[in-house]
């Protein structure tokens, strides 16, 4: 009989703690890391010649909207292709459950704007009608029995919880909730937490909301006031376990997010995870407020992170379901309704002197743009002809050849392209000094990958793979040490994820074996490809990662290169004694 399942040979062990980097075999005996530093006679079902390759923690994606594919792809790729091994669902407050039957179809077209998720594509994928969850243990016991290739985990979001108890979506965005209602969602929520939930999410954009329901109205957590958040995050506290997901920019009460967040970190002692941290060139100022208050709070003992958007990636998009802009009241109601509505509304004038103005202020923008529209290419004219003499042509370049302002070049091109031109943006435009301020601060995890969602615009889901090819290895800013810390023990330890992150004997074997010197994304960062894989025919644009050699999930081998072994060892992580 064989000492262990899989022995993992001669690798360079950089095991998510940060200490330095060692040779070491690694062998794997059922699902755990049973021993680092074997014996030289030491036997395996498996041996896995690790080389020159690196062996470090596998990934851990805490910030996802898998909630509808975990259903039909349970490797959850995108980031299932790049290392992923654990992931969290039920961010900013969005999920399916809990939901009674008659709102299943509301559910899903509310993630259609937000998250830009064809209802089509959940609707044939999930297959709700068919497997009948209702509640958040209903949906924790399905995940359960569902093969994963990764493992998983979820949020308590707010938005169905505060529609199920207060009788549904429309209703629960008129009216506060009563003091019984509030009652009743904590003690769902701690039910949900019974069944290893690892906290609860919401999204605060205020109104109008950048991500809004289906018809552009907000959603219900957008209008949330502080005291009831704060009343959720006591409630927390008091369980003793799990943390709170946030993606807030509109506090009730308090003057700025950071002062609300002090007061929720104090009224809960829990981590506190906020999304998004964004190194800006232009205006600095504002991340590094935000790294002052994390270092200042950390000083008082609280527990407060921030996700650091750090993915190179170009967006794609086209007015047909582009979502990104709906945070301003004019450029809200042109992107958001009937085509033929919208039509008419782009070429209003009194409509464009308004959008000209919100344009202006320089602050309309979101993934794709980086705030700056004006840059945007105009990357395919969608088969109109009259339109090629734009083609790889600035919108700003555009407008002062023709001494238009840019908004009429971007709402003139998607009217005479019946919203078919395509444009192509910078996800993420800035420095690698300015992306290190951000990495530098120890309470900031890498990535956001928003897994999931936004799909017709971008692959964030590649952040692992664009972190080790790019500030890794062809800048040689970051240590090997520090990324992986950051990709798996640091999210582990904000998630209360135990021995998830790190490779330590005794722990889950989650692993990867990867060449540093050939590690990239492919096609390269700046290129996407785009497969009809999804359910209803739907499409998506994809990456996947060279030189990731193996992906193991809890000891066995998920992917080899490029190619899935098809196994599924991946596990509901159940959280906490209760």
């Amino acid at each position: 009989m064989s000492d262990y399942d899989i022995l993992v040979r001669g690798g360079t062990v950089i095991d998510g703690t940060m200490i330095p980097r060692f040779r070491a075999d690694i062998g794997i005996k059922d699902g755990k890391v049973a021993k680092i530093g074997t014996g030289r006679h030491a036997t395996a079902d498996r041996v896995i010649d690790a080389g020159d390759n690196i062996v470090a923690p596998g990934y851990i994606d805490i910030h996802t909207h898998y909630d509808a594919q975990i259903l039909w792809d349970p490797y959850c790729t995108i980031s299932g292709w790049h290392g992923v091994t654990s992931v969290v669902l039920g961010n900013c407050g969005f999920g399916f459950a809990p939901i009674p039957p008659h709102l299943r179809d509301r559910a899903m077209m509310s993630m259609t704007r937000n998250e830009a998720i064809s209802f089509e594509t959940m609707k044939e994928g999930m297959q709700w009608d068919k497997y009948g969850w209702e509640t958040m243990p209903q949906w924790m016991e399905h995940l359960k029995r569902m093969p994963l290739g990764v493992n998983a985990t979820t949020l308590v979001p707010l938005n169905p919880l505060y529609a199920y108890v207060m009788g549904g979506i429309d209703e629960a965005k008129e009216r506060r909730p009563t003091a019984k209602e509030k009652q009743e969602m904590i003690r769902l929520m701690y039910e949900a937490l019974d069944h290893g939930a690892c906290g609860f999410s919401y999204q605060r954009c205020g109104v109008p909301s950048v991500q809004p329901d289906w018809d552009g109205s907000p959603m219900i957590t957008d209008m949330l006031p502080d005291a009831e958040i704060i009343e959720f995050g006591k409630a927390l506290g008091e369980y003793g376990r799990g943390f709170i997901e946030m993606f807030d920019g509109a506090p009730s009460d308090h003057d700025t997010v950071e002062e609300f967040m002090t007061t929720l970190a104090r009224a809960s002692n829990r981590p506190i995870v906020r999304n998004i941290l964004l190194a800006n060139d232009e205006y600095p100022k504002n991340h590094r407020a935000f790294l002052d208050w994390l270092n200042e709070s950390h000083e008082e003992g609280l527990q407060v992170f921030g996700m650091g958007f750090t993915v190179r990636s170009p967006t794609v998009l086209t007015f047909e379901d582009w979502s990104l802009w709906d945070g301003f009241p004019g450029w809200n109601k042109v992107m958001n309704g009937p085509k033929g509505q919208r039509a008419e509304l782009m070429s209003d004038e009194s409509m464009r002197v308004q959008l000209r103005r919100e344009m202006d202020t320089g602050r309309v923008g979101g993934l794709g743009t980086s705030g700056k529209p004006a840059d945007l290419i105009i990357n395919d004219t969608g088969g109109f002809g009259e339109l090629d003499k734009y083609l790889n042509r600035a919108v700003s370049d555009i407008a002062g050849t023709e001494d238009k302002h840019i908004v009429d070049v971007i709402l003139d091109t998607v009217l005479a392209s019946d919203f078919k031109v395509e444009f192509r943006g910078n996800a993420y435009d800035t420095s690698v000094e300015t992306t290190m301020e951000v990495l530098n601060n120890p309470y900031v995890v890498p990535g956001i990958s928003d897994g999931g969602a936004h799909t017709h615009f971008s692959v964030q889901g590649a952040y692992p793979t664009d972190l080790l090819e790019w500030l890794v290895r062809e800048e040689g800013v970051l240590s090997a040490e520090k990324a992986h810390y950051g990709l798996s023990r640091l999210p582990a330890h904000m998630c209360g994820l135990g021995d998830r992150g790190i490779i330590r004997e005794g722990a889950p074997a989650d692993l990867v074996v990867y060449n540093p010197e050939t590690i990239r994304r492919t096609p390269s960062w700046d290129t996407l490809d785009k497969a009809r894989d999804l359910p209803a025919d739907e499409w998506r644009l994809v990456q996947r990662a060279e030189g990731l050699n193996y992906t193991m999930v809890n000891g066995q081998v998920t992917f080899e290169g490029l190619e899935c072994t098809g196994a599924t060892p991946g596990e509901l992580m159940m959280l906490g004694d209760h």
